[in-house]
Parts: C-alpha cells; sequence; structure tokens
C-alpha cells in the first residue's frame, strides 16, 4: 500500500490500448494485430473500420457462437483475410461464410460456420489465428479462402495506422492485466521496468516475405493432431480471362493441398461460369460483390457437402 501511494506520487507509466477502427495491436507476435472485440459502425467512411455493423465479442463478423459444440453438428471455420470478412459488402448475411451455412442447412445437413476471417491477414496469421483462438470451438472442417496477396507481410496500411499510438504503451490482453492495470505500481513494474519500450511491429524479425507453404504445412499438423479437414478455396484475381498471368500459383496450391492430404476447390470456374458478367461479381481485382460471394458460396456448398459426405456425415460429431 505504501509502495502504491509512492509510485503514484512519483509517476508511473500510463497505458492506453493502441486501437484504430476494428483493428488493436496484439501480443501474439505471430498475429501482429488483431480485431476489437464488439466494435459498431453505422458506415464505413473510415476504412479502417472495414464494414458496416456490429462484430461479434471475439471481434469478427460474425454472431456468438458457444464454445460448446452442440451434438449433431458439423462445425466449419472459415479462415481468411477481406475477401472472407466481407470487405465492401453491407450486410453480413451476403458474405461466403453465411450464405455457405444457409445453403448447406438448406441442404438439411446441420452445419454451423463460424467467420475468423480478418481483413490484412496472409497465411500465417489466420493459421496463428486457427491455433490461438478456433481450436477451442472444436471444428470438423477449415477452410482456408486463399488471396492472392497473402503471400505479403501483415497489411502495411492497418500496421501504420497502429504505429502512430506506438508511444503508448500497450494493454496486455490477459485478465489479470485488465483487473491490475488500475495500479500506479503495476504499471510501473509492467511497464517501466519489465517492459521498458513499446512494442512495434516492425521489429517483429527477418520472417520471409511468402509464409504460404510453411503456414499451410503448420495447419496440416494441427489438422492431424487435432482430427480436422482442411479445404483450401483458393479465389481467383478478378481479372479477365481469369486462367491468365495467375494460373501458376493455383497450380502451385493445388500441389500443396495434394501433397499435405486437404481438399483443394480451384474457385475460377465458380466465377467464371457464375452466369453474370464480370463487373457484376467484382468491386475490385480481389474483393466479390455480393453477386459473387453468392457464387462463391454455391460452388464452396458442393464441395463442402462432398465433405460431410466422405466423414460419414455430421453424426460423427455427436456427444
Amino acid at each position: 500500500m505504501i509502495a502504491e501511494v509512492v509510485v503514484r506520487f512519483a509517476g508511473a507509466p500510463e497505458v492506453a490500448p493502441i486501437q484504430r477502427g476494428r483493428f488493436q495491436l496484439s501480443t501474439n507476435r505471430r498475429l501482429v494485430f488483431e480485431p476489437v472485440p464488439g466494435v459498431h459502425a453505422d458506415t464505413i467512411e473510415d476504412k479502417f473500420y472495414d464494414y458496416p455493423g456490429s462484430s461479434n465479442s471475439l471481434g469478427y463478423r460474425d454472431r456468438e457462437h458457444a464454445r460448446a459444440k452442440p451434438a449433431g453438428t458439423y462445425r466449419i471455420v472459415v479462415l481468411g483475410d477481406s475477401i472472407a470478412a466481407g470487405y465492401g459488402v453491407a450486410r453480413t448475411e451476403e458474405v461466403f461464410p453465411a450464405r455457405l451455412e444457409a445453403r448447406l442447412r438448406r441442404r438439411g445437413l446441420p452445419v454451423e460456420v463460424l467467420n475468423f476471417a480478418v481483413s490484412g491477414y496472409n497465411t500465417e496469421q489466420e493459421v496463428e489465428t486457427l491455433r490461438a483462438r478456433a481450436l477451442a470451438f472444436a471444428p470438423d472442417l477449415v477452410l482456408v479462402a486463399y488471396c492472392h496477396n497473402d503471400t505479403k507481410p501483415p497489411d502495411p496500411r492497418i500496421i501504420a495506422a497502429l504505429r502512430e499510438a506506438r508511444g503508448k504503451r500497450r494493454l496486455a490482453r490477459t485478465a489479470l492485466d485488465r483487473t491490475l492495470r488500475w495500479s500506479a505500481l503495476y504499471r510501473f513494474l509492467r511497464f517501466a521496468v519489465l517492459d521498458p519500450t513499446p512494442w512495434d511491429p516492425s521489429q517483429r524479425g527477418a520472417a520471409p516475405a511468402d509464409t504460404v507453404v510453411g503456414s499451410l504445412h503448420e495447419l496440416a499438423e494441427l489438422a492431424d493432431r487435432r482430427d480436422f479437414d482442411v479445404l483450401l478455396a483458393v479465389f481467383p484475381l478478378l481479372t479477365q480471362p481469369y486462367e491468365k498471368g495467375h494460373g501458376k500459383r493455383h497450380d502451385i496450391l493445388a500441389d500443396v493441398a495434394q501433397r499435405e492430404g486437404f481438399h483443394h476447390l480451384d474457385l475460377r470456374p465458380a466465377f467464371r461460369d457464375c452466369g453474370r458478367p464480370l463487373e457484376e461479381l467484382r468491386f475490385d481485382r480481389y474483393h466479390p460483390t455480393p453477386s459473387g460471394h453468392a457464387c462463391a458460396a454455391a460452388a464452396l456448398s458442393d464441395a463442402v457437402a462432398e465433405i460431410v459426405a466422405s466423414d460419414g456425415g455430421p453424426s460423427r460429431t455427436a456427444g
């Protein structure tokens, strides 16, 4: 008590969350940044809010899900970036994870789709999201929505915005820190003695730029240990024609999926044969419109239904 009074009088580091829009720095250095729980935005005039509406209590564009899986339910976890998070799509029910769940339920399959996508993530961050957060929900299938910019490091636009506040001390996300941060003595010990330098995500180390293949191998090891299937769904660059200019990357990912024992879906035919002009399917070269999400969900629902059938149906998850 005396020490607390002394430190309060002498002064201790002030702490504040480093946050911009829907994003905050993460104390998990593989994630770099993470979604802010429970954020609501009426509009997306600030690009760091990404989509209108509310995120759930974990920060993702999804409804709330009980951690315990209901008996007889087949759980699908979606990993991805701004495509799966529905960048530019106004209504959550029009983004492909929600559409996928609706289509599978209309087929009579008792599925639950959990969307853990975060704009700006690459494959390494997506797999770490699974390991650190989504595995607790016991998925039967992990659907990786691959985007052609997943070879790049974490989104520098988001990191730059968060670095604007790097002079403030980060708040650790543990329940203990949330309880103790009112204490000047705690802040002095935690941020002035034990951790005197605010973490700068640019100092996370010299990682290779393309972490896709290594991260997918890590995902395969997790799948073996935790007994879930993986579907690697490769979204095309939404340019015309789809097959030219980036077909080699699709071939590489098909080979990786075969080597790692993943299910694989190349979504180029789904967009090509969707029956709509390209300009109705895209906002830009990466991001589908609601119509584009509908095309992807139709193809994904066929692929997932086959996987469920090959697994013996949702009954394998009962109890």
